[in-house]
């Protein structure tokens, strides 16, 4: 469930980010239509969409937010601690995973 969870959430950063970066505009008249990579990407195996995205287990999605072409969530951790997870917009790849502890521990 919590997979789902994620995946849905990074198919909604996925369309803000494509629809704040320009990408799902019309095409002008008598224009070439060519496919962007990032429709590309949607189309291709693997595309966001369909791909897992693991997170620490028992962690939960606080937020997400498009970065330009990164997507950013914030996870609250099990044991109280937040994590930042992030991941391509255009690809769904996790690029890195950021866990804020306090000094000292």
């Amino acid at each position: 469930m919590g997979i789902m969870i994620v995946v849905g959430l990074a198919v909604i950063g996925v369309t803000i980010a494509k629809r704040l970066s320009g990408a799902g505009e019309e095409p002008q008249a008598n224009a070439p239509v060519t496919p962007s990579p990032a429709a590309a990407a949607t189309a291709a195996p693997g595309a966001p969409g369909t791909r897992d995205i693991a997170i620490p287990a028992r962690s939960r999605v606080v937020d997400v937010q498009a970065d330009g072409r990164r997507l950013v969530v914030r996870l609250a951790l099990s044991g109280g601690g937040t994590a930042i997870l992030l991941l391509d917009a255009d690809t769904g790849a996790r690029l890195g995973l950021l866990t804020l502890t306090q000094e000292g521990r």
